[in-house]
């Protein structure tokens, strides 16, 4: 369901329908959800939550979703042509994570490709063309690839949905080796335990193979330290008799954990399933697994009737009722009475509270007191739209969400804009770290170079700003914006807001030098002395005023 969870779908898994006890079809989807598991934890952590570019498990609780980007996800699905009550996934993006359009559709495409190329490396034309003709349309063709959803009901009537997959069936690849493996000559020479099992045109014996190469293929990856290993080799076992993972069979998404039960030592046996090898729900963890429905398989048994609801994933809409919110920290609290936060996601959002959202346009050089300044521009304010990937700094009244509601909305494509502010949407470490601000701009974070929002309680004045990071910091969070600077403008440590909007009644005081409180001399919000002052807000005698 997301990039890393949705790596072993890909290489494991396709996708097909299934005879379930379907409601009414309803109309295709485009538009940001949260998913949710059907089955109800007795801790609540049942919302699916993205907590990395390769991670993602249902851990969360309802409250916790409220103010969490990592449940919202954006989610297109089309009725499927042939299958009533089917839908196929265009979309499924979370957290810059674009599963369909930026992972899946391209893998295919490489590997028909990489099947293209090495067919006319082995065959000679124009039988390489003819093969792969016939590949194409008997092999690759009878396999489905796409992601589908299909409509189910909960066991108290809610409508939910089965997200579902099915290995291919390995059948037609043993047929066309039976009519031209003979052309492939030393094609497979490296790999002798597949030819083999080509040879002997067995599609267990061959799909078993390619598990091997693929596990194999992914312990020698980038993915060899992540928990996508562990997922597969719990599904491959380690023998062939521990293998959950059987070609042409489907298998669903599930909430839990299934552990297997052998009170007797003996296979299973329908007649006494909970007296021979069975399995039983575990639902104490809040994680993915894959279960199938064959209710004649010795080993496992039926499984998907055991989940019940753990099988089943609701849809739940972000809208004013099933909110997104921000909750700033009451230690955010400027001097005009309002909290302060930043956030950096990668949907848009229309702003639905008293919520004021800014941008950071650049720095300016010290004052006459010392503080240097962060060229604050307002963005947007209710009822307007944020874009997406755009990091800012909001203003609310309240620290409460269901006050600072923000709607996400449209899609995911940036716009290019002066905003110097850059974000990250997950928690990474400060050094190694490349971000872009928003005209593109590439950083690389040091712990130098990047200042993080905080207010200055050492300061009798506690301004709100960007501030230099303690040396024991050693990573940014994610969905959070940050400064990250020139090598010249780090020479400064600290940067106070500055707003030039002529609204904002500014969340600290800056005043000038004592002895030019008094003197009937207009000064800007910086302590620089202005001779023809236009309209804007000025410090005159010591007190803001504003010209008109």
């Amino acid at each position: 369901m997301f990039k890393y969870l949705h790596l072993s779908l890909t290489l494991l898994l396709g996708l097909v329908s299934a005879g379930v006890s379907a409601q009414s079809p309803q109309p295709s989807k485009d538009g940001y959800f949260r998913i949710v598991n059907a089955n109800n934890r007795a801790d609540g952590k049942q919302y699916v939550y993205v907590t990395g570019a390769y991670a993602a498990m249902p851990n969360a609780t309802k409250a916790e979703a409220t103010t969490l980007p990592g449940t919202v996800i954006h989610l297109k699905m089309v009725e499927n042509g042939t299958n009533t009550g089917v839908y196929d996934v265009q979309t499924l993006r979370s957290q810059g994570v674009d599963v369909i359009n930026g992972y899946l559709n391209p893998a295919i495409e490489k590997v028909e490709k990489a099947l293209k190329d090495k067919l006319n490396e082995k065959l000679s034309s124009p039988l390489s063309s003819i093969a792969y003709g016939i590949f194409n349309t008997s092999v690759i063709g009878q396999w489905d690839l796409k992601m589908h959803l299909k409509s189910v009901r909960t066991s108290d009537g809610r409508d939910a949905y089965y997200a579902y997959a099915t290995v291919p069936s390995m059948q037609p690849i043993c047929d066309f080796w039976h009519t031209y493996g003979m052309f492939a000559g030393s094609a497979l020479n490296n790999y002798p335990n597949l030819k083999a099992a080509l040879d002997s045109g067995n599609p267990d014996d061959v799909w078993y193979e390619i598990e091997r190469l693929a596990l194999a293929k992914i312990e020698s990856s980038s993915y060899a330290s992540t928990e996508l290993v562990n997922i597969i080799k719990h599904y491959i076992g380690t023998t062939r008799a521990e293998n959950r993972i059987n070609q042409g069979q489907t298998y669903y998404l599930i909430s839990g954990n299934l552990k297997k039960v052998d009170p007797s030592g003996t296979a299973h046996n329908p007649a006494n399933p909970m007296g021979t090898a069975h399995n039983e729900y575990d639902g104490t963890e809040a994680k993915f697994d894959f279960v199938n429905n064959n209710t004649n398989n010795q080993y496992w048994g039926p499984e998907l009737p055991v989940t019940k609801d753990a099988a089943m994933w609701i849809l739940e809409e972000v809208n004013n009722t099933n909110y997104f919110g921000v909750k700033p920290s009451a230690n955010m609290r400027g001097r005009d009475g309002k909290y302060y936060t930043t956030l950096y996601v990668d949907f848009p959002f229309k702003i639905v509270g008293d919520v004021k959202a800014y941008t950071i346009e650049g720095v300016n050089a010290q004052n006459a007191q010392g503080y240097y300044f962060a060229k604050v521009k307002k963005l947007a304010q209710q009822g307007d739209v944020v874009p997406a990937q755009t990091a800012v700094v909001l203003e609310c009244n309240s620290t409460n969400p269901v006050d600072n509601q923000l709607l996400p909305q449209g899609d995911e494509t940036p716009q290019t804009s002066g905003n110097r502010l850059c974000g990250t949407f997950f928690g990474a470490a400060i050094n190694g770290l490349e971000v872009k601000d928003g005209a593109g701009n590439a950083y690389n974070v040091t712990h130098d170079n990047v200042r993080a929002f905080n207010i200055n309680t050492a300061d009798a004045r506690n301004p709100i700003g960007f501030y230099k990071l303690n040396s024991v910091v050693t990573s940014v969070p994610g969905n959070k914006a940050f400064l990250v600077l020139t090598s010249t403008e780090a020479q400064a440590k600290n940067f106070v807001l500055s707003f030039d909007d002529g609204e904002t009644t500014g969340i600290e005081t800056i005043n000038v030098e004592k002895n030019a409180t008094k003197d009937g001399v207009y000064y800007d919000l910086q302590g620089r002395r202005v001779e023809h002052p236009t309209r804007g807000i000025y410090i005159l005698n010591g007190k803001k005023v504003v010209i008109k």
